[in-house]
């Protein structure tokens, strides 16, 4: 019996394919989790520098915006951001009013199903998130979400990633938007030209 404990105990075989049996559910996991880390990074990523082009392409419309238009952005955004998974967009117009000291919400329109910005929100939290401008001048403002769902299983819960890129228009002193029955824009404040043509008095003062 001593010489063949002694010898078990000295016997190699199978040793490669137990250390396989118990290495490979390791691997496998490390190798799952990090592509999952890397796809989570991927996504935000691209959902973050798709938001940023879509801002910059809105912003240098001269033509008023309708609802088709940005929700052919809200199609852009979904091929540039590589998503499995569907997206949501609102995009909204910002000016300023001395009078009420407020920012006030020319228009908004939701890809979703969610609300269009309300004045309530735009002035509460998300104040301190956006610039400071005068009485006269605009800035669009554009709000991506995009959910994320991991492939696998290794410890990421499921999220969403949320962006929001304000810019100033590019070559207009606005972006009006065509709701369809009336042009939605600034009207607010004495008119100057610098607000563009239709606010300026005959006299051009």
């Amino acid at each position: 019996m001593k010489k063949f404990m002694s010898r078990f105990w000295k016997d190699e075989d199978g040793v490669i394919t137990v250390e396989t049996v118990i290495a490979v559910p390791f691997v496998a996991l490390a190798f799952f989790a990090t592509y999952v880390f890397f796809d989570l990074y991927r996504v935000n990523t691209a959902s973050q520098k798709a938001a940023y082009i879509v801002a910059d392409s809105i912003s240098r419309q001269t033509e008023p915006v309708n609802v088709t238009f940005i929700e052919g952005m809200n199609t852009l955004h979904d091929i540039l951001a590589r998503t499995r998974n569907t997206t949501t967009m609102r995009v909204s117009s910002i000016g300023w009013s001395d009078q009420s000291d407020r920012y006030i919400a020319i228009w908004s329109v939701n890809t979703g199903l969610g609300p269009a910005l309300g004045e309530t929100e735009l002035n509460g939290p998300m104040s301190a998130r956006l610039p400071p401008i005068p009485q006269g001048e605009t800035f669009v403002m554009v709000e991506t979400s995009v959910d994320y769902t991991p492939l696998f299983n290794v410890g990421i819960a499921e999220q969403t990633f949320r962006q929001m890129i304000v810019t100033r228009p590019r070559f207009a002193p606005q972006v009006a938007f065509d709701d369809g029955s009336q042009l939605l824009e600034q009207d607010f404040g004495p008119g100057n030209c610098n607000d563009g043509p239709n606010l300026c008095s005959p006299a051009g003062s």
